[in-house]
């Protein structure tokens, strides 16, 4: 394939072939993509595949050790060491290949960034990986239990109604569990957090981006919940707009980066 066509996706850039998908980080410097505020390997290998998967139906991949296994598998992909599908971060730039095969296809499309907000968000995360919660602490065991719903907008039913975020019980029933809900809906409120004003989790990193913004969002599903505005996102919200989610990193807590899905402008 000597000129793919260059596909945005949630964010970032990808090509596609009969073999299956390289996608990077839109953000580059100095002519090598690098990954932009609130991304990684493990977000982008999940954004690729869930593009992949809207085509091809795969049962399971074969992942990187560079990427976080339990957030691919709270999004609902199997993973297993003897699949013909490999999850392949590649070395040096921000970018993953998911393919049966190796196959040689690449392209140089991309956006500049400013190195030294590329700079100062990164020490952010280290100094945050590094840092004592002074807020609300969410304990390792917390955060994975609710790694599904969190990630991958599992919900409940109780009768005709759906319930997101889950409860343990509603009034003296236990609701069944239910499906993933539809990663869309819209903007009925947003506000933007100042860098002063930010809870702790935030707090390095509300500086450089100029306050955190989130939103409350109506899903197309049924109900409503609050999330962050991806932190690359350059609109600025309005009420009544539609959004999509993408996982993207939340906050580090005890030396574990937390994922969860974040809002994108659509």
């Amino acid at each position: 394939m000597s000129n793919p066509e260059v596909i945005t996706w949630q964010g970032n850039l990808l090509v596609q072939s009969d073999h299956g998908l390289l996608i990077k980080s839109r953000h580059k410097l100095l002519g090598i993509h690098v990954f932009g505020p609130d991304s990684d390997y493990t977000t982008l290998a999940i954004s690729g595949l869930e593009y992949l998967t809207k085509s091809i139906k795969i049962q399971s991949f074969k992942v990187d050790q560079n990427l976080d296994h339990m957030t691919i598998q709270a999004c609902a992909y199997s993973i297993d060491e003897d699949s013909e599908w490999h999850i392949k971060c590649i070395e040096n730039q921000a970018a993953v290949q998911i393919s049966k095969l190796d196959f040689d296809i690449d392209f140089d499309q991309g956006y500049p960034i400013d190195p030294n907000f590329i700079e100062q968000i990164e020490n952010a995360w280290m100094d945050e990986m590094l840092a004592v919660s002074q807020g609300a602490f969410v304990s390792e065991q917390a955060y994975r239990t609710a790694a599904s719903s969190r990630l991958n907008l599992t919900s409940q039913t109780y009768g005709e109604t759906k319930i997101w975020p889950p409860r343990e019980m509603v009034g003296d029933v236990v609701p069944e569990i239910g499906g993933p809900l539809a990663k869309e809906g819209t903007i009925e409120t947003w506000t933007k957090l100042s860098a002063g004003g930010a809870p702790s989790e935030f707090s390095l990193r509300a500086p450089i981006l100029d306050g955190i913004s989130t939103v409350f969002v109506q899903l197309s599903s049924g109900p409503k919940g609050v999330f962050l505005l991806a932190d690359d996102e350059e609109s600025q919200p309005r009420i009544g707009q539609t959004v999509t989610f993408a996982v993207r990193r939340l906050y580090a807590q005890e030396g574990l980066i937390r994922y969860g899905l974040k809002a994108l402008i659509a």
